[in-house]
């Protein structure tokens, strides 16, 4: 009998708090709406080594259970990497809006140098490393495959350590100034060629300019390939 009167009480006492608790949200289910709310935002899907994390929320809170599914949303003016907020509201009878705190994290491999170089070096397979950087610091002209970089001229030193990145990189120099060139030129399928000297060194698609060595006439061209200068 003692043991029973132990168990009606100990019912008793835990009823109003089970019937308390729930009058409120979890706010583990507040939680996991912020967190499938990021996990399925377009600029985050599909993206490979993305972690995101939601910040804590006072276990206190006492919001009334919503009535209606929770819906998730990007306050104005706010972002989808870094440290953000995500508004998480209620619609149902007793409607309320908690924002929540969160962090989106991303990460990639990138090219680095394993020394430092100099400006005009012709990028080898042994100048790169790699090394794993937050997306947040990196500018959008990052490279990720070593194809991408093998072959080029850098247009500036790199100190070691540093980001291989498109806009330090150039095409290497396939005519040099003083080199003799073939220089076409046509319209309406009329197509001539001429001996011409190169007065500047250029890559691939750069316009350098070139004097005609029968007329001594200098006029600009963009290069075709090694050794012809298509005329402008």
């Amino acid at each position: 009998m003692a043991a029973l009167a132990l168990c009606a009480t100990l019912a008793l006492g835990t009823a109003p708090a089970v019937a308390e608790e729930a009058q409120f949200h979890a706010i583990s289910a507040i939680k996991a709406s912020a967190a499938t709310f990021l996990n399925d935002h377009k600029d985050i899907q599909g993206q490979a080594n993305t972690t995101v994390k939601i910040g804590h929320i006072d276990t206190r809170l006492t919001l009334p259970r919503c009535s209606a599914p929770l819906e998730a949303f990007l306050p104005p003016g706010g972002n989808i990497s870094g440290k953000t907020t995500v508004g998480v509201r209620c619609q149902g009878s007793r409607p309320w809006t908690l924002y929540v705190p969160a962090s989106v994290t991303s990460v990639t491999r990138v090219l680095i140098t394993n020394a430092p170089l100099r400006r005009g070096h012709v990028v080898r397979a042994e100048d790169i490393g790699q090394q794993t950087r937050d997306t947040r610091s990196l500018s959008r002209a990052y490279l990720s495959n070593p194809q991408q970089v093998i072959g080029k001229v850098l247009k500036r030193n790199l100190a070691n350590k540093a980001l291989f990145t498109s806009a330090v990189l150039t095409e290497p120099h396939i005519i040099q100034k003083g080199q003799q060139v073939t220089l076409q030129a046509g319209s309406h399928g009329l197509n001539v060629s001429v001996t011409a000297m190169a007065l500047n060194d250029g890559a691939v698609g750069e316009k350098i300019r070139v004097k005609n060595l029968s007329s001594s006439k200098i006029v600009e061209g963009t290069i075709l390939a090694s050794g012809v200068v298509q005329a402008d």
